[in-house]
């Protein structure tokens, strides 16, 4: 997965050593603090954008806001820098632009953006291990009839 903040586009994933580098940095779990803006979101639809990332920007605060991305990227990156995430989350601001120029969104957006991209994917897996851990549709169980 990528996410883009200020014009770079970083790979991420979640992985067990994320989330203990979150909590050690933050005092605060990925999981929940990921629940947390999903509820915000879930709580703010129909609403202003700008409200949105305000609401989100409570959560997740402008210092723990770049920590998470941080220790994200650093999953594929070893060589990446708080700082330069820190940074960036920085220079891009604290409110949506009107330029439709994904690079150029706050880390708030991009939390956001992230947080879609991170529900799909696990929704896709527990689909795919419910199918591997039951098969029962015609074909599926070619394992067994070896």
């Amino acid at each position: 997965m990528k996410f883009k903040l200020c014009y770079k586009e970083y790979d991420y994933k979640i992985t067990w050593s994320a989330k203990r580098d979150f909590k050690r940095e933050t005092g605060r779990g990925l999981w929940s603090t990921l629940q947390g803006v999903m509820g915000i979101v879930h709580a703010n639809k129909g609403g202003s954008v700008f409200n949105l990332m305000s609401e989100i920007g409570k959560h997740i605060d402008d210092v723990d806001g770049p920590i998470l991305l941080y220790t994200l990227a650093k999953q594929c990156n070893s060589s990446l820098q708080l700082s330069e995430i820190a940074d960036a989350c920085d220079r891009v601001g604290w409110r949506p632009v009107e330029d439709d120029n994904e690079y150029a969104q706050p880390y708030t957006l991009v939390l956001y953006t992230m947080l879609l991209d991170i529900d799909s994917m696990y929704e896709q897996e527990a689909i795919q291990a419910k199918k591997d851990l039951c098969p029962s549709e015609v074909g599926q169980d070619l394992k067994t009839k070896k």
